[in-house]
């Protein structure tokens, strides 16, 4: 579930090792990377996803589902507002030039996120990522959540690549450290710190781009 996003100066940005495989593939979370929600957004409906267990790791959540929590919640009169708030987020085209850039360069670029079912619907609704992506993996489908390993596990699996082949890119210190912890080279980076630092990570990975 997105929350609201929070500046995280990047962990190792500018001291990273470089692999002893290259990179085959990197990983971008979405809010905070791929995508902004303006702050506040979620300070209404969260407290709707608090009566919805597990939705991001597969529970079911759709709009009937959400209008029903929030009648009962006494939020009728607000539904129409809660609901918005699974669609809410803009697009950060600059990071999405990077991403391009990144996969002329011969490496495949997939979106890591955790989302509920209905937020994955409307950013698969909203956003360009099925065309801009080579694929994506969304935790509500996978059925775990980052910075659980077995979310990133699952990923290398897929892609049937050893783990020192990824770069995850996340905004959150704990999704950073649990990629980490399973192996994945994994950098904080939000699009508050700017594009010159992402184009520095990137490149001390190897990724060298034109």
């Amino acid at each position: 579930m997105a929350s609201k996003i929070k500046s995280l100066t990047p962990c190792r940005q500018g001291e990273a090792d470089i692999p002893m495989q290259p990179v085959r593939a990197v990983l971008w979370d979405a809010d905070g990377v791929l995508q902004d929600t303006p702050a506040g957004t979620w300070d209404l409906a969260i407290s709707v996803v608090s009566q919805i267990p597990a939705a991001i790791t597969g529970a079911a959540i759709d709009e009937d589902r959400i209008r029903a929590v929030a009648a009962d919640m006494g939020l009728g009169g607000h539904v129409d507002e809660v609901l918005s708030v699974w669609w809410t987020f803009d697009v950060l085209q600059p990071t999405l030039e990077i991403v391009a850039s990144v996969r002329a360069a011969g490496v495949s670029c997939y979106l890591a996120t955790n989302q509920d079912s209905y937020r994955a619907a409307c950013m698969r609704d909203r956003a360009p990522y099925d065309e801009i992506l080579d694929g994506a993996y969304y935790s509500c489908d996978i059925r775990s959540a980052k910075p659980s390993a077995q979310f990133f596990e699952h990923i290398a699996a897929d892609l049937g690549l050893a783990p020192e082949q990824l770069l995850f890119i996340d905004d959150q210190l704990a999704n950073v450290l649990g990629a980490r912890s399973a192996g994945l080279n994994a950098e904080g980076w939000t699009h508050g710190d700017g594009i010159e630092s992402l184009l520095k990570l990137i490149d001390a990975y190897g990724i060298h781009l034109a």
